[in-house]
């Protein structure tokens, strides 16, 4: 295939050698401006240009895959990165598409941003697995640097700032960060900057949160989050506050991202941003709000919210009428007010204009915001109508391009709302089929929401596009007529007239069957039409319009068809293969191959080949043939000669099968058993899944798949392959490709919605290749030529279809309803008047389908037919149900037993069984339910038992008392698991060993202290034995079973291995006082089984007792209940169910049994038993005779005295009756005795069970008391654990805090190094560039000092005629903007040109200025060419000389600031790491203190507390605990000792009074000795002075003093005075040095401003001087410096005579105070 030539996206006439290459299709992502007028953006694998005017061109990207874009407005580049391992990125220019450079090395998998800066550089930034933003010179190719982001925040947006490309903004869901880009010569490193949003300042360490995306949101602190509780206010100990993550038990970024964790504020999600000339930055988040972030103070706050949503509260009583009317109000109202407004997803897009920022999102409406006011304002609208996913301006920014995911794009003139119009409308959707009208020039795709579009073959413009308003899923285009089907949903196949292709026509709907119509093919002629429905069955229908596109006929398949082709051979029989899968699994391709053909013979007499009017094929009559693919496979092509090629699902392969021929098939049955299997493998494709398709006239191969690759091949050649990849692999790869009518072009779609065309580069070879196949397309172009006439002409002169308004789907229910409803009503007249109901003959429902209309059709045809058969049984009906009616009602009259059930009368054995088997069903099913309820109840039962009872080691129960409610239970106690029982045994060990070593250490005894009285309540400290008592131990537990030597003492447990034996201790401890409590239990619960088996011995008679005196009484029988015998509950008696139990036919059988053999028992022992009767003929039938029995016997009364009357007795008759008389009268006597004594007895045994009950009663009671203090106990051990656990938590949490304080220490130091590194190599570069610029300054110097040596062979005075023009420099550039002033322009940038169009430009006016000073008409007269051209070539060099001094010197000074700012880091890092040492220490200082300031717990007695009342909560810090007894004795010390503290103090009274009057006077000699001695030194030393002397001998001396004083007063006064005007004078002076402070300060800003530009001039007048400086001479400069070492001369000496002065005047100081008397002291 490869010789006939190459693929290019293109399409190529060979005869006219035209060429238009194209690509459609736009997915709503970037589109930028390339140029003034050009919009560039990714078409699939390609990069599409259009112009403004519509021109349009694309470009085929040379690289592997198609990953992230840009384009570069000024320089006229794009960039585009591959997507594959190891990608690249390209740069381009346009629009010659030159390859700038290739990026190599930024990304190991991915890229997923590009954006260009203003100047020469290009940010990318990669995906997984590195996440790393590189920046790069696109036009060296070189990399500069790397920063690595965070890869949990994906970047929503990344920009350069336009005036300056040092910083970059890059914005994700979470953060803002803001990069500065530093260099220091070819070093380039990015620092983050920390952005704060609101009043707080979050510290380094921590991350910053974005603002609330609600206005009144707060922000909830850290510590404000820790609500304080009244325990924790309770608190007595040394807190310390540690870090949330400590808490948590976090360390590293964990502990870093706790804060956003635990952060519910929903917060502003930035999606999109732009910068302003000045370096603020304006963000825009998702939910509508603005955000501005100062560029100086790196501030950021919200300057605007969106409005919040409104809402409306339902109402039960609005109508829907007014409802209706008032909406359109609303609607007007609403939309009006949105568009002022800016909604969620209405900032998605936003662009900076003079005017002001645009906005544009999902809305659909671009807006401009005035936002330099304080209030934000909407100042322009216009709307889109479309989803806004993309802007950008151009860069004259008068026009602006906004794209839409729906494939559109608009053009809009900012500040001219009716400016909007659309560039591009391309609907925007997956393409499920292409397909070429006839005629080639046209081809016809379908997208997936059923939008058909037509295109120029030859330059790829949309001419025209219609909707079929549902899904489609298959299109094809007729070869014959001009008529387009498109299968959609619901079976519909709808037909396309498109004759006039600017304006098509829906001609014709035809619903042929239910359900989605999956492929559709034409037959070559185009005579016929296949059609392949979801259930698997292949339908033919006319192709013809002339025949309406009539359905003709169908087959069935198995399973899913997966694919369908046809070829037709020389006698115009259609032979059709059909690959289908019948696994269920799509994916794994056909299993089946089915092959049918159709032929003019059979269509002739197509009834006679169908089974029924429903006409489906005969086998036979289509030669049906199905057989099984030995690897299934995808697609399907068939070529004449029966050869089918397909993909292997296995291997990717392209198979080869030769059909096999009729005669060589065996039988049916055998005929399953064959595997289809290969005949040939060619190479094929690296994913499975794909298609083939034959070219037009059936010699090129084409397989497409899911790599996104088109192969194509000859059907000679199959292993030499054509291959191009239109199509990502990634979302998809190829799904649908379709030959030209000429197979010049071929037509790709992807999942990318994108549609390309390519055309064939042929090679000499492939030229008549390419002419057969047109010859051939004429061939059947004109064979077709006059049925296609006569069609075309047929389908013009149809109607346009409109959808019936009858045969909506909403309208067919009730049609149906009615129907099914007077068809039943007629039903049921009928059975009432016993006749026979004859079914309506159907009739098609609306919207049926062709299917649907044939079944009814054979449905009638056979009612015809068997009309009389159907007669005679409706009669036969008829009389059956007469006769089973008779019967019905003749059994109902019998009686109940002998009637039957009425189930037992229905007829239908089928229906009856089929009733049975479903109640069965449902019987089994609920069954299985129960049973699985049943297994659950029982597992979790099973779970309950074995948690709760079966490892209870002491089962839980409890005891109940008899006359009361009382309860006590036990504690239930699980087996100590064996690790804890070895725990346990290590610490006793250890704590032996430490007890025995402690005892070993003591050098001596300690000192017995006399211990004082305790009181009744018990003592304090430790006892006689040294063992502390439980007001120190904190809990009762040696009381009751729980103490021990082992225990640590509480002001001991400093260490954390302490603490936690402590608490092993400690729960051994509860558990021998459970243990304890547990043993007294278990007697009592043995008392109470004793008592109870007493009672119900006492019972026994007193039952017996009860039946003999016949009382009523109610006895009494306590017995133990559940509570006190658990396990009654784990057995069911049958007594406690209440249902009936099942018993399975099994169990029924062996009760019946065992019931039998009962029986069989008792009726032998009923039979002859001597032993019975031997006991009831001796002895009455009782062993022993009582005497309750004999007195329950009566005396047999005489029968005389029934038969005779008292006066017929003899005398021997009446003393028979008197003793008759008498042994009754003794009877009773001995019943009532005997009932008497059982009487007592009976209320005897009475009290002696309820004294016996009441014992156990208050035996349990004592028992309930102790099992409170033994609760108690526990719980103070249990307080003492948890305190205990409480402080290794404590330690736990400054543990990990360390942790984290010692792993930022590290990675600070580490840091750090790094940062001294970079110092020290930055400080050598510097030097080194120093030194080299310090190289190019000598040089240049040099040069000015070379002049004369390299133009000697002229004369002086051109040689200074020379050195002028050598020296002679062009005027400095001013910028000019050719469109205008800054004003003016719509650019918000055109006042701050990009630095790098300032260089170009200097660059560009630099060397056309020096071309104009090397012009030969310069040249001064006598100067010869050759030396003029040397001149300029000398001059040329000092230029680049110059311009390469200046430049080193902006390095060195970027490289002297990198330097600083290096220096700078590393201080900081100082400070960072001395921060973390002083956090350290002070932690390990807190650690300490919470170690050594031990919780203790102490039991205490009621008591007084005497310290005074302040807060709600009293603190007790300062607080000391004191026993009473202490309190008292010390009360009573204190009145003693103050009683004779009183009286001591009286009988001294009298006495020191004598005493202290003798000191008084004592002292007061004292004190006047020491005054008349002080009185004598005053004199002695006093000094003579004038003043003294004139006190002395002025007669008037205080009057003296008084003009004095009058004369200091004025001089006060009036210095006062001179100080007030001078004050005022400063003031003044003051005010106005202040006013010439902000002046010169104004000054020196534009000084400094001046000073870069002043520097550089004052460098070269330097230069200029020098060289000058061996010219100038300076007579002056020898006098001058003689004055000035006269003057200095002159100062040294004005100096040493003013040293010589001082000292003089020091001397006549002292002779003058030698003059003064002096008065020398006397010593006595």
């Amino acid at each position: 295939m490869d010789q006939i030539g190459t693929l290019e996206l293109s399409t190529e006439n060979i005869i006219t050698k035209k060429r238009a290459r194209w690509a459609q299709g736009y997915n709503g992502k970037k589109a930028c401006y390339i140029d003034k007028d050009v919009i560039c953006y990714l078409c699939g694998n390609n990069v599409k240009f259009i112009a403004e005017d519509g021109a349009e061109t694309v470009f085929n990207f040379p690289g592997e895959g198609v990953g992230p874009f840009d384009a570069h407005s000024l320089s006229h580049c794009f960039a585009v990165a591959e997507q594959c391992l190891n990608p690249k990125i390209y740069v381009f220019v346009y629009p010659t598409f030159r390859q700038t450079s290739v990026l190599q090395g930024g990304a190991k998998l991915e890229y997923t941003k590009l954006f260009f800066s203003s100047s020469d550089y290009l940010c990318s930034l990669s995906g997984i697995p590195e996440f790393d933003l590189t920046l790069w010179n696109y036009n060296t190719g070189s990399k500069l640097c790397t920063y690595a982001l965070s890869r949990e925040n994906i970047p929503t947006s990344l920009s350069f700032n336009p005036g300056n490309w040092r910083q970059i903004c890059i914005t994700s869901e979470k953060h803002v960060t803001l990069l500065n880009i530093e260099q220091s010569n070819t070093l380039f490193v990015m620092q983050p900057t920390i952005i704060q949003f609101g009043e707080r300042h979050w510290p380094y360490d921590r991350r910053v949160r974005l603002p609330p995306a609600d206005r009144d949101a707060e922000e909830i602190t850290e510590n404000e989050r820790d609500i304080p509780t009244r325990a924790s206010t309770r608190m007595t100990r040394y807190t310390i506050d540690v870090p949330k993550a400590a808490k948590a038990g976090l360390v590293g970024e964990l502990a870093e991202k706790l804060d956003e964790i635990q952060d519910e504020t929903e917060r502003v999600k930035p999606v999109s941003q732009v910068w302003t000339p000045i370096g603020d930055l304006y963000i825009g988040c998702a939910g509508g709000q603005i955000i501005k972030i100062d560029g100086e103070s790196h501030q950021g706050k919200v300057i605007y919210y969106p409005p919040k949503k409104a809402r409306v509260p339902d109402s039960r009583m609005s109508s829907a009428g007014i409802h209706r009317e008032s909406m359109v109000d609303i609607q007007m109202t609403a939309d009006d007010d949105l568009d002022k407004l800016m909604v969620e997803e209405s900032v998605d897009c936003i662009g900076l204009h003079k005017r002001g920022l645009y906005c544009a999102g999902r809305d659909g409406v671009l807006r401009l915001v005035d936002v330099k006011s304080r209030d934000v304002s909407v100042l322009e609208v216009c709307k889109i109508g479309v989803p806004v996913t993309s802007m950008a301006f151009s860069a004259s920014y008068r026009h602006m391009v906004l794209g839409s995911e729906a494939g559109s794009l608009h053009l809009y003139e900012p500040g001219t709302p009716e400016s909007l119009r659309l560039l591009k409308n391309l609907h925007y959707g997956v393409f499920v089929a292409i397909s070429c009208l006839p005629g080639n020039e046209h081809c016809v795709t379908c997208r997936e929401n059923g939008e058909i579009q037509v295109w120029t073959i030859d330059k790829g413009q949309l001419v025209s596009s219609i909707s079929v308003d549902m899904p489609a899923f298959s299109m094809a285009c007729s070869p014959m007529l001009n008529v387009c089907a498109v299968g959609t949903a619901g079976g519909y196949i709808y037909y396309l007239d498109m004759n006039d292709v600017e304006n098509p026509r829906l001609v014709e709907r035809v619903r042929v069957y239910e359900g989605t119509v999956t492929h559709l093919v034409y037959q070559e002629t185009g005579m016929y039409l296949l059609s392949v429905s979801e259930d698997g069955h292949v339908f033919l229908i006319d192709g013809r319009a002339s025949k309406n596109f009539k359905p003709l006929a169908h087959t069935g398949m198995k399973g899913e068809v997966q694919s369908l082709s046809s070829y037709t051979d020389s006698t115009g029989a259609v032979h059709v293969v059909v690959t289908h899968n019948t696994s269920g699994n799509k994916r794994s391709g056909a299993t089946h191959m089915t092959t049918f053909s159709v032929t003019e013979e059979t269509m002739r007499d197509l009834r006679y080949n169908c089974h029924s009017l429903k006409y489906d094929f005969k086998d036979k009559s289509i030669s049906k043939v199905s057989l099984n693919m030995a690897i299934p496979s995808y697609g399907s092509a068939v070529t004449e000669g029966g050869t089918v090629y397909t993909l292997a699902q296995t291997n990717k392969k392209v198979h080869q099968h030769k059909l096999p021929r009729k005669e060589d098939l065996p039988p049916e049955k055998e005929l399953e058993k064959i595997r289809m299997e290969p005949d040939a493998e060619f190479p094929g494709h690296q994913l499975p899944g794909g298609q083939v398709l034959l070219s037009p006239h059936h010699k090129w191969l084409a397989t497409y798949g899911t790599d996104g690759t088109l192969m194509l091949r000859t059907i000679g050649q199959m292993d030499k392959t054509v291959s191009v990849t239109p199509h990502d692999y990634r979302i998809g790869g190829v799904k649908v490709v379709a030959f030209a009518e000429d197979s010049q072009n071929i037509f790709t779609t992807g999942y990318d919605g994108v549609l390309t065309c390519y055309t064939w580069n042929y090679t000499p070879t492939g030229l008549g290749k390419a002419k057969s196949a047109m010859e051939a397309a004429r061939a059947k172009k004109s064979k077709l030529m006059t049925s296609q006439m006569e069609e075309n002409e047929h389908i013009v002169g149809m109607q346009e279809w409109t959808p019936d308004r009858e045969s909506r789907p909403m309208s067919e229910r009730p049609v149906t309803t009615n129907r099914e409803a007077k068809e039943k009503m007629k039903r049921d007249e009928a059975l009432e008047r016993d006749e026979i109901y004859q079914t309506p003959t159907p009739t098609p429902e609306d919207n049926s389908t062709w299917l649907q209309n044939q079944e009814l059709e054979a449905f009638k045809e056979e009612d015809k037919q068997y009309a009389e058969i159907k007669k005679n049984l409706r009669v036969s009906i008829r009389d059956m149900r007469r006769t089973l009616q008779s019967m019905l009602h003749s059994n109902a009259t019998l009686p109940e037993l002998e009637r039957l059930n009425r189930h037992e009368f229905d007829l239908d054995i089928e229906e009856q069984m089929r009733l049975q088997g479903e109640a069965d069903q449902e019987v089994e099913r609920v069954r299985e339910e129960i049973e699985f309820e049943n297994l659950a109840k029982m597992y979790l039962r099973e779970m309950i038992k074995r948690e709760c009872w079966d490892e209870m080691v002491v089962k839980g129960r409890a005891v109940q008392a008899f006359n009361s409610n009382l309860e006590v239970s036990n504690f239930p106690m699980r087996e100590r698991h064996k690790q804890f029982l070895k725990m346990l045994e290590t610490v006793k060990k250890r704590r032996a060993i430490e007890i025995a070593e402690s005892k070993a250490l003591e050098d001596k005894p300690l000192p017995v202290v006399a211990k004082k009285k305790k009181d009744e309540e018990g003592g304090e400290g430790e006892d006689d034995d040294g063992r502390e008592q439980p007001s120190t131990t904190g809990s009762l537990g040696a009381q009751y079973g729980g103490g021990s030597d082992l225990f640590y003492s509480q002001f001991e447990l400093h260490a954390r291995e302490q603490k936690v034996n402590q608490i092993v201790l400690l729960e051994d401890a509860i558990f021998r006082v459970k243990q304890v409590f547990n043993k007294e239990f278990d007697e009592l619960f043995i008392k109470k089984e004793q008592e109870i088996g007493k009672i119900a011995e006492k019972n026994k008679r007193i039952k017996k007792i009860i039946a003999d005196l016949e009382f009523v009484e109610d006895v009494i029988e306590p017995s133990l209940t559940i509570a006190e015998k658990p396990e009654m509950m784990l057995t069911v008696n049958d007594d406690e169910v209440k249902v009936e139990k099942f018993y399975t036919p099994e169990q029924r059988k062996i009760m019946e049994k065992k019931q039998k053999e009962e029986e069989e028992r008792r009726a032998r022992e009923r039979g002859d038993n001597a032993r019975e009767r031997a006991l009831n003929e001796m002895m009455g039938g009782v062993l022993e005779v009582k005497k309750e029995d004999e007195l329950k016997k009566d005396i047999p009364r005489p029968s005389f005295i029934t038969t005779k009357a008292e006066a017929e007795w003899s005398e021997d008759e009446q003393k028979i009756a008197k003793d008759y008389e008498r042994r009754v009268k003794e009877l009773q006597e001995e019943r009532e005795k005997y009932r008497k004594q059982l009487e007592t007895e009976l209320r005897k045994n009475q009290s002696i069970i309820q004294e016996g009950m009441a014992a156990f009663d208050e035996m349990l009671n004592t028992v309930f008391m102790k099992k409170i203090k033994v609760m108690m106990v526990i719980y103070q051990e249990e307080l003492k654990i948890l305190r205990l656990r409480y402080s290794l938590l404590i330690e736990e949490e400054l543990e990990t805090r360390e942790n984290e304080l010692n792993r930022l220490l590290e990675h600070k130091t580490a840091m750090k190094a790094k940062a001294a590194q970079t110092l020290m190599e930055t400080n050598k570069s510097v030097s080194a560039y120093r030194d080299t610029y310090d190289i190019y300054l000598a040089e240049d110097k040099v040069m000015d000092k070379q002049f004369k040596k390299e133009f000697q062979d002229v004369s002086a005075l051109q040689q200074d005629q020379l050195y002028r023009f050598f020296k002679k420099r062009p005027r400095a550039l001013k910028i000019t903007r050719a469109e205008g002033d800054a004003s003016t322009l719509p650019n918000p940038f055109a006042d701050r040109p990009s630095t790098a169009r300032q260089n170009a430009q200097a660059d560009q006016y630099m060397a056309n200025q020096m071309a104009d000073l090397d012009k030969l008409s310069n040249c001064p007269e006598g100067v010869e060419p050759l030396v003029w051209d040397r001149l300029c070539r000398y001059r040329m060099e000092k230029v680049k000389s110059e311009n390469k001094v200046k430049v080193s010197a902006q390095i060195l000074a970027e490289m002297t600031s990198f330097y600083q700012k290096r220096q700078e880091q590393e201080e900081q890092y100082k400070k960072d790491i001395d921060n973390i040492q002083d956090q350290l220490s002070r932690l390990r200082e807190d650690r300490n203190r919470f170690n050594l300031n031990l919780e203790v717990q102490l039991l205490l007695k009621q008591g007084q507390v005497e310290v005074d009342a302040g807060s709600f909560i009293q603190e007790y810090k300062d607080s000391a605990l004191i026993h009473r007894s202490v309190v008292e004795e010390l009360n009573n010390n204190i009145q003693q000792l103050g009683e004779s503290k009183i009286a001591s103090m009286v009988e001294s009274k009298d006495f020191r009074k004598g005493i202290i009057q003798l000191e008084w006077e004592h002292k007061k000699m004292l004190m006047q000795v020491e005054d008349l001695q002080n009185k004598m030194k005053d004199v002695q030393f006093i000094k003579v002075t004038r003043e003294i002397q004139l006190f002395l001998n002025a007669p008037d001396y205080e009057g003296r003093k008084q003009g004095e004083v009058g004369k200091l007063e004025q001089t006060i006064l009036q210095q006062k005075q001179i100080h007030e005007k001078n004050l005022s004078e400063r003031k003044k002076a003051l005010k106005e040095l202040e006013r010439t402070i902000k002046q010169k300060e104004n000054d020196n800003e534009q000084l400094l401003k001046q000073l870069e530009d002043l520097n550089v001039s004052v460098h070269e007048r330097k230069h200029i001087e020098q060289v000058n400086a061996d010219k100038q001479k300076d007579s002056g400069a020898e006098k001058r410096y003689q004055e000035i070492v006269q003057r200095r001369k002159l100062v040294d000496l004005a100096k040493a005579q003013a040293q010589e002065v001082a000292v003089l005047r020091a001397e006549v100081e002292r002779l003058r105070m030698r003059t003064f008397p002096a008065l020398v002291q006397v010593e006595h």
